[in-house]
């Protein structure tokens, strides 16, 4: 399959214990209960819209599933627990730059912490960035103190690279810890 070709709709993707998905209307209000969540709100920079009615909930679904995949712009997964048959979370990847490079972002319920399935779909994803799409660089930008996220990035195989300072994180500017991993680096794991 072409690169171009994996922007039709939303990859598929499973792992033994998840589902990495597109996103339906009846997803959204386990969905807006993990963004709504403190403990996800802090990390996200104040870069969430946190809309709970219509017509806002269409306009994001259809920008999600349709849109924003058809200009090539992000892949947006709805992460389900298998075993529960429950939404955890959400992982992206988008920020395509000359279809080589690309930035993975996600959260998840905090009820879901510890258990390894962040660290779980964030590896599937960037074995569908390199095996799939062919890219040669996937990025992650991490606020300092989400000492989680940071862990779960370097169990996934990134290397912190550095510091960016005052990096526009969601709507707000901080210091920021940029993360990566390398598709040759990848392959010899």
């Amino acid at each position: 399959m072409k690169y171009d070709d994996y922007f039709a709709a939303i990859p598929h993707l499973e792992t033994d214990r998840l589902i990495l998905r597109a996103f339906y209307r009846e997803d959204i209000n386990t969905y807006l209960e993990i963004i709504h969540d403190p403990q996800v709100q802090q990390f996200l920079g104040g870069g969430v819209n946190l809309f709970n009615e219509e017509p806002h909930i269409s306009n994001w679904l259809n920008n999600i599933n349709g849109r924003l995949l058809k200009s090539k712009t992000v892949f947006t997964w709805c992460v389900e627990y298998r075993s529960e048959k429950k939404v955890i979370g959400r992982i992206d990847l988008g920020g395509f730059v000359k279809k080589t490079m690309a930035e993975i972002s996600y959260y998840f319920s905090p009820e879901y912490g510890g258990m390894g399935l962040a660290t779980e779909a964030v590896k599937e994803v960037t074995q569908f960035g390199f095996d799939d799409l062919k890219l040669h660089r996937i990025q992650a930008a991490v606020m300092p103190d989400n000492v989680p996220s940071l862990k779960v990035l370097k169990k996934a195989g990134f290397v912190e690279e550095g510091i960016l300072k005052k990096y526009l994180f969601g709507k707000e500017f901080h210091d920021t810890v940029m993360l990566a991993a390398i598709r040759e680096e990848n392959l010899n794991k």
